[in-house]
């Protein structure tokens, strides 16, 4: 359920699966924004418009291939486990997002999840071969919840912090940041990097 606080809109309700995230690398956004600093909103919505039109383009072609191998598991994905992660994400980030920030608590919130996640496979496997134009019509709905949260989120609750399992505390702008904006660069990457069909 959406924070009311936050959005005068609901964000579009959909059935919210685990996946797992990918290993990224820390980005260049401060951990913590004090009051007096500026929104980090403007530079995400910039950046969301640059992914959202990578995405878009990819969309309408088709991929073959796999991913490179994850990192840390070796793990390789084709084009239809990629849009089904992306299509998956968005709103299980954007509610865990909405969460940390409704929390009245001066502690981290608890939030998140880790890739032992049984949902993640479920999911992945049960939208993959969707096709990508069928998952892009959801992925460009939440995109504009995206840029909703993005932009109504106050300067000072860009600091609140939750609590993941694994990474420990992060403010919500890192949040945003590495689970919604810089996920979906790295999974336009992969997508770029896999052959065109």
């Amino acid at each position: 359920m959406q924070n009311p606080h936050f959005c005068d809109r609901p964000i579009r309700t959909i059935a919210v699966q685990s996946l797992g995230r990918r290993t990224r690398r820390p980005s260049p956004l401060p951990a913590s924004v004090n009051p007096s600093s500026p929104s980090p909103a403007a530079d995400l919505q910039r950046r969301l418009t640059a992914v959202e039109a990578r995405l878009r383009a990819l969309a309408q072609k088709p991929l073959e291939g796999r991913t490179e191998p994850d990192p840390e598991t070796g793990e390789r994905w084709d084009a239809g486990q990629v849009w089904a992660h992306v299509a998956e994400f968005i709103p299980y980030w954007i509610a865990q997002t909405e969460r940390v920030l409704a929390a009245e608590s001066a502690d981290p919130v608890p939030f998140g999840r880790t890739r032992a996640s049984a949902d993640r496979v479920d999911a992945i496997e049960r939208d993959r071969n969707r096709g990508a134009s069928s998952l892009w019509h959801d992925i460009r709905e939440d995109l504009n919840d995206l840029r909703a949260l993005v932009d109504e989120i106050p300067v000072n609750r860009w600091r609140v912090r939750g609590l993941h399992p694994t990474r420990g505390p992060m403010p919500v702008s890192q949040i945003v940041d590495e689970m919604l904006v810089g996920h979906l660069e790295e999974h336009a990457s992969q997508l770029e990097h896999l052959r065109r069909g």
